[in-house]
């Protein structure tokens, strides 16, 4: 079966399960972010080159074991303060990692964890407490996403010439990007005119979404590229690892969640 092939049908399986557990709702949804968790982080284990059980599988499972147990038994509310104050701190810790990355070519593993954790438990939580349109706003997100990702590819193919980080990523072009957006951006206005409907102007958020994910993509290449990787691994036939499929989601999240609850 080619790359390809591969590529649209483990694609599919991902998109189904998120739409699935986001529609269904709690406890199904913050058990899916409990298993991403755990496989992000025990990803990111193997490739800052930790070997230990402790490492790879005590450690994402004791993460992934605190989104379980405020899904099932509730987590305390969180305002804006709260999720503003968890963004600083990923925002931090990808400060540092970049660091250290630029200097010694290894991977912090204490601070990619936090900053694999913390978006994936903010989302957790949130959707917990936004009885109110939680699907409807988690299928906006994850909606544009997965049409930026798509449309940027599309146009970049088309008419990309000029790379946005060639040492990073050469193939993501300013022309693929910006198209990419502005097709992203009128299709979801329109999706949630007539479909989704949230209260809020889809526009504003459909920018805040596809800015920060490109951020994140660049995050995760820009990891790769310093430890010498091609793929962050196996788990996705067609995509690589848990890694490459979300790497948009982690620097995302909690930005998007914020912009929320300030509109």
């Amino acid at each position: 079966m080619s790359n390809l092939a591969l590529r649209v049908i483990f694609g599919a399986v991902y998109v189904v399960i998120m739409v699935f557990s986001s529609i269904y709702g709690n406890p199904i949804f913050g058990v899916v972010m409990a298993l991403v968790a755990f496989l992000s982080l025990n990803e990111m284990g193997v490739l800052a080159r930790k070997t230990t059980s402790q490492h790879l599988w005590l450690n994402p499972a004791l993460f992934a074991g605190i989104i379980v147990y405020l899904t099932f038994l509730g987590a305390r509310e969180l305002d804006l303060l709260a999720y503003s104050v968890l963004w600083i701190v990923q925002l931090i810790c990808v400060y540092f990692i970049y660091r250290e990355l630029k200097f010694s070519q290894k991977l912090n593993y204490l601070l990619s964890s936090v900053y694999l954790f913390l978006p994936l438990l903010a989302l957790s939580i949130w959707f917990l407490q936004t009885e109110n349109l939680a699907t409807e706003y988690v299928l906006f997100y994850l909606v544009s996403i997965w049409l930026y990702d798509s449309m940027a590819y599309v146009v970049g193919k088309q008419i990309g010439k000029t790379p946005i980080f060639p040492k990073v990523s050469p193939k993501k072009t300013v022309e693929g990007s910006i198209g990419g957006a502005l097709v992203t951006v009128g299709i979801m206005t329109i999706l949630n005119q007539y479909w989704l409907q949230i209260p809020v102007q889809a526009y504003w958020l459909a920018v805040v979404v596809v800015f920060f994910a490109t951020f994140g993509d660049f995050v995760e290449s820009y990891m790769k590229r310093k430890l010498g990787v091609k793929d962050s691994g196996t788990l996705i036939p067609g995509h690589g690892g848990i890694l490459d499929r979300m790497d948009s989601i982690y620097l995302s999240t909690l930005p998007y969640i914020v912009i929320l609850l300030l509109l």
